[in-house]
C-alpha cells in the first residue's frame, strides 16, 4: 500500500510539472530516492541557503544545505525525498533542496 502511494505521489508530480522537472526526478529515483510525503512550505519561500529553516505544515523544520534562490511563493507544495541511507532532498517549486530536518 505504502509503495502504491509513494507510486502515485511521483506520478503526481511527473503529470504537473515541465520536462526538467521530472528530469531531476527521474535522476534522483535513479539515486535510490523516493517521495515518502507530500506537505507545504509555511508562509513565503524565497529559496534556501546554509542558514534557511524551513517550517513545514507537516510539523518538521527542513534545515536547508543547499543554496538556490526562488521569486517569492506563498506556500508552495514541498515534495520530501529520502533514499535507502535516510539522506533527505526536498524538492520545491521545481527546485532539489538538500538538508536534513532539525531534531
Amino acid at each position: 500500500m505504502k509503495t502504491l502511494i509513494v507510486l502515485l505521489g511521483i506520478l503526481l508530480i511527473l503529470t504537473s510539472s515541465g520536462t526538467a522537472f521530472s528530469a531531476d526526478l527521474e535522476s534522483l529515483a535513479k539515486e535510490g530516492y523516493q517521495v515518502t510525503e507530500e506537505t507545504n512550505v509555511v508562509g513565503q519561500f524565497k529559496g534556501c541557503d546554509a542558514t534557511t529553516a524551513l517550517t513545514l505544515t507537516n510539523g518538521k523544520v527542513f534545515i536547508c544545505s543547499t543554496y538556490s534562490y526562488s521569486f517569492a511563493i506563498y506556500m508552495p507544495v514541498a515534495y520530501v525525498l529520502e533514499n535507502r541511507n535516510k539522506d533527505i532532498k526536498v524538492l520545491i517549486n521545481g527546485t532539489v533542496y538538500s538538508g536534513s530536518f532539525a531534531e
